[in-house]
């Protein structure tokens, strides 16, 4: 029976994973060894298939020195299909999803089939970030993305080629091409966001590799037969032989969209834009794994660990409660918040001459996010929370001792000095100056973090 043939499938699950990348499998694997049954859903021709291109030695990889990500991916494969329990279904996706209250997800598959299951997870990776100024569409042969470099970088013509970005994967590359023999060009609006070491190594064979950091971008790409015309402000019209869009990656879009019409059907707040994993969705059965939750930085070791770390919350989550133990529902809540609102008080604050002769009345209101934490039903010592008090007082003491010109720096000093405080994971702030205009107020807000 060919990958592509129907797999026997039954008509409901423990758990249904969409992607059979290095987190879903990793995932799949694991509850499977914990007794529960999963269906691992995947739209290419076998598991781990976006892996397959990548055959070039990787070194990132603990254990696994020189091997390719491609033969990481057959194995992982080969594991996955031999799992008792995990119910593998390739060359389908699901193209409508359901939340059905009390009772879990149910999809539709390409074919029609039907599958309920208490838990859902959404493993579907990431895709490149890719501005239709930068990258026409359709897509040209010689305009590639982090993906189609990646496969043809070893066989790429010699020639002048444009890195369009300035993370680790265009410094990276920047550095291959240039031992292969082309002459790099590597461009960025802004400064660099690579490692240390990877930078320092450019910078040594400047000029060689052409750096254009802090420049507008291009705000034309044109591809034909011959090259790549660039349009830009900054330096006119110009040919390259092969230009490569660097510019980081986004969740894969597509589940997500699904569960978001799904969410609004059942009357429920759908996913925020960005898409992103919330602590609220693990309550409707809902879970994200590897590099589609952004939860770290791209790599097929993070994205095994992750895998597991997702399937040890889905185990809980399906887990019946112990005799006297409340649900998980209420063993853990979506999310704890401190709001810290109205607070006013005289902050060294502003540009105008007036406002550098005495504080400025000002009014902050905050938001801490504390992440998912256990219901508290009776009193525990408070070294085992987040003092209010303590947040208070840190607002105080940022916005009164020194005197800061603008409002944007302040709400920066009072982000960064929250986010340092053990356990908290998101900070909103807004500041009010009370008395700039006759009229009116004008405030700033800013959030980091998770929320």
């Amino acid at each position: 029976m060919s990958d592509l043939t129907p797999a026997p499938l039954p008509a409901d699950v423990d758990l249904a994973i969409l992607g059979a990348g290095p987190a879903g499998c990793s995932a799949a694997s694991w509850l499977a060894q914990l007794g529960h049954r999963v269906a691992l859903i995947e739209r290419g021709d076998q598991p781990c298939a976006a892996l397959q291109s990548l055959r070039f030695p990787q070194h990132w990889v603990l254990g696994e020195p020189g091997e390719s990500l491609a033969a990481l991916g057959q194995r992982y494969a080969a594991q996955v299909r031999g799992q008792t329990g995990v119910h593998l279904v390739v060359g389908q996706q699901a193209v409508q999803l359901d939340w059905l209250s009390g009772e879990g997800w149910q999809l539709r598959l390409d074919d029609g089939r039907l599958l309920r299951c208490r838990a859902l997870m959404l493993a579907t990776g990431l895709r490149p970030l890719l501005p239709g100024s930068l990258y026409p569409r359709p897509a040209q042969a010689r305009v590639l993305d982090s993906i189609a470099l990646a496969t043809q970088r070893s066989q790429l013509p010699r020639g002048r080629t444009l890195l369009l970005g300035a993370g680790d994967n265009a410094a990276e590359n920047a550095l291959f091409l240039h031992e292969q023999g082309h002459q790099v060009t590597l461009w960025s609006r802004g400064d660099w966001r690579a490692q240390q070491a990877l930078v320092e190594r450019i910078h040594a064979l400047a000029p060689a590799i052409a750096l254009r950091l802090h420049t507008p971008v291009p705000t034309q790409v044109v591809a034909d037969a011959q090259g790549v015309s660039v349009h830009s402000s900054s330096h006119g019209h110009e040919r390259f032989d092969h230009v490569a869009v660097l510019l980081g990656f986004e969740p894969e879009p597509s589940a997500w969209l699904l569960v978001g019409d799904a969410l609004q059907r059942a009357g429920i707040s759908a996913p925020s834009q960005p898409l992103r994993d919330e602590a609220r969705f693990a309550q409707l059965g809902l879970f994200v794994a590897g590099d589609a939750s952004a939860r770290q930085h791209p790599c097929v070791q993070t994205a095994l660990g992750d895998g597991v770390v997702a399937a040890k919350r889905v185990q809980e989550w399906l887990q019946p409660p112990r005799e006297n133990q409340a649900p998980p529902a209420l063993r853990r809540n979506n999310r704890q918040v401190i709001h810290i609102s109205g607070l006013r008080f005289g902050a060294n604050l502003g540009l105008l001459d007036f406002e550098r002769e005495g504080p400025q009345p000002i009014q902050v209101d905050a938001e801490i996010n504390l992440g998912a934490q256990m219901i508290v039903s009776r009193d525990a010592d408070i070294g085992h929370v987040l003092d209010y008090r303590r947040i208070r007082s840190i607002i105080i003491e940022e916005c009164t001792a020194e005197h800061t010109d603008l409002l944007e720096a302040m709400l920066g000093k009072l982000c960064t000095r929250l986010m340092k405080l053990a356990g908290v994971v998101g900070v909103r702030i807004k500041v009010t100056k009370l008395e700039i205009f006759p009229d009116c107020q004008v405030a700033i807000s800013a959030e980091c973090g998770q929320w």
